[in-house]
């Protein structure tokens, strides 16, 4: 068994100003008219937690005070537990009952280290993003949950995983880091016991008669003598968080800066189920006018904070606010079971799909739905006619090709489509005369795949003009393969009739020219380019 013990030494103050990047002067927090936290700013002109407020003010005239909020810290410490169960499904809550008393969390990662390569590697990746969250921590680790919070406690990155080396840590630990010691410090300090070792040496008699069986108790499970059970916090079947702003904020930029931090708490959700995201909503509350909501999400469910924070991104872009605003609240409101795909050594089709699925992403939360369309192909010789565009609703997923078959295992294989690239055409069809004449051997034969076609299209067609009896556009035309004969359209009136060729200009450029079949002029038409 193995405990991981997160200290959050800063937390009261932490809850009011993780929603901006930084303080932009000295900051404090009051709870019954006295003075409970203080940021580094404050703590520099003299300013100390327990003062009252006029004296206060008598010290920093520019001090900003904000009323401690209990239900905002619960809230906090909720949203974190729900977050680090990304890492192990069995969370503890240590949340302060009076104003000096220390919070944090209790995460069992026994079942855990061999996933996340071991508990050093493990005890980072928490860090990080409690600090990313805007909760710097300590950690310290032991094989009991009271033992591994004491030794957090005291200083960062204690790490003892056998019970003699976590009682030799203990021992060297000032006896008040115990909670059911700090009533009774006077008293231990006028008998000389000022470490946790020296309380230990006592009569344990003595010790229950004078202070208390509690004492004994705290003890006992600290160094793994008794049972250590903790309360398990148990994950919301729906997310919901709430961020309180120190100031209100009128700037996008700046709302970004938190919201960004409640998705961090909403990946860390969705990890710890298994699933993911696809509908959210940010709602911005202001102080004298309605809530400003957003709603932005991705195609597909995903648990990506950098995914998320960017379509969030767009839809704050276009997103006008009423008013400054106070106060964040994000909801999820579509979750579907997920599993990210395997990492790739050599990024493949699937990489590149995953890619393109999120540049429609953005443009769609940047430009709006209808205005992203994609491609569809249509059954028609009319080339201006053969395809269509409709707005993305959501694309194919990325279907790998299927394995080829053993040996001896016949199979048959669907035909290939032409190459279309304007190189294999050239190497085709320009190369050598044989290639020509090979060309026309097979058209005449009726062996010909699929009549090749340019990607990009002239609409409408561009006139061209004849030099020594030769279509040219920038320089004389030559035909290196066609005819190909198009009639069609007689049923709509927009008949067709056209003989189209693919042609090279002086620069090697791969065109494609019609001419009308009954037109008098006989004059020549770019339709398309290659490549």
């Amino acid at each position: 068994m193995l405990w991981l013990a997160v200290f959050l030494p800063t937390f009261t103050l932490d809850c009011c100003q993780r929603g901006v990047p930084s303080s932009e002067g000295p900051l404090g927090i009051i709870e019954q008219d006295r003075l409970v936290a203080i940021n580094a700013l404050a703590a520099a002109t003299g300013v100390q937690p327990g003062q009252t407020v006029s004296t206060v003010f008598a010290l920093l005239p520019s001090l900003q005070l904000l009323e401690r909020s209990r239900t905002r810290e619960s809230e906090a410490l909720q949203g974190l537990a729900a977050w680090a169960q990304q890492f192990t499904p069995t969370v503890s809550l240590r949340l302060p009952a009076e104003a000096t008393d220390p919070a944090g969390l209790l995460l069992d990662v026994a079942g855990s280290l061999r996933l996340f390569n071991g508990p050093d590697r493990l005890t980072r990746r928490v860090q990080a993003g409690l600090a990313e969250n805007g909760f710097p921590a300590h950690t310290g680790s032991a094989c009991t949950p009271t033992g591994a919070w004491l030794l957090a406690r005291h200083r960062h990155a204690l790490h003892a995983d056998t019970p003699n080396r976590l009682r030799a840590l203990l021992a060297r630990l000032p006896v008040r880091l115990l909670a059911c010691a700090q009533p009774h410090e006077a008293a231990l300090q006028a008998v000389g016991v000022r470490t946790i070792e020296q309380l230990m040496q006592l009569p344990r008699a003595g010790l229950a008669r004078r202070f208390g069986l509690e004492l004994l108790d705290e003890l006992d499970r600290a160094t793994g003598q008794r049972p250590d059970p903790q309360p398990v916090f148990m994950t919301p079947d729906s997310f919901e968080s709430h961020l309180d702003l120190p100031a209100p904020v009128e700037d996008s930029e700046r709302l970004l800066f938190g919201a960004r931090r409640l998705l961090l708490q909403l990946c860390g959700w969705l990890a710890g189920r298994q699933a993911g995201a696809r509908r959210l909503s940010l709602r911005a509350e202001h102080e004298r006018c309605p809530a400003t909501l957003i709603h932005f999400g991705p195609d597909r469910p995903s648990r990506d904070p950098s995914q998320l924070g960017l379509l969030l991104a767009e839809a704050l872009r276009h997103t006008r606010l009423a008013a400054a605003t106070s106060s964040l609240k994000l909801q999820c409101h579509d979750v579907h079971h997920y599993a990210p795909a395997s990492t790739e050594l050599f990024p493949g089709a699937a990489t590149a799909h995953e890619q393109i699925d999120r540049l429609v992403e953005r443009l769609k939360a940047r430009l709006g739905n209808e205005q992203v369309s994609q491609l569809y192909q249509v059954a028609e010789h009319r080339p201006e006619y053969a395809w269509r565009a409709e707005p993305v609703q959501r694309l194919p997923l990325y279907t790998p090709e299927p394995a080829r078959p053993r040996a001896g295992h016949p199979t048959v294989s669907p035909p290939r489509p032409a190459p279309q690239s304007p190189i294999a055409l050239r190497a085709a069809l320009q190369h050598s005369a044989a290639a020509r004449k090979a060309w026309h051997a097979q058209r005449a034969t009726g062996s010909l795949p699929a009549p090749l076609r340019p990607l990009w299209l002239i609409e409408p067609p561009l006139a061209l003009s004849e030099r020594n009896s030769r279509p040219f556009w920038e320089s004389p035309l030559s035909l290196l393969a066609g005819p190909e004969r198009i009639e069609s359209g007689w049923w709509d009136n927009k008949l067709v009739l056209r003989d189209y060729f693919i042609a090279e200009d002086t620069s090697h450029r791969l065109v494609w020219i019609f001419r009308e079949r009954l037109s008098a002029s006989g004059a020549w038409y770019l339709h398309g380019r290659f490549g």
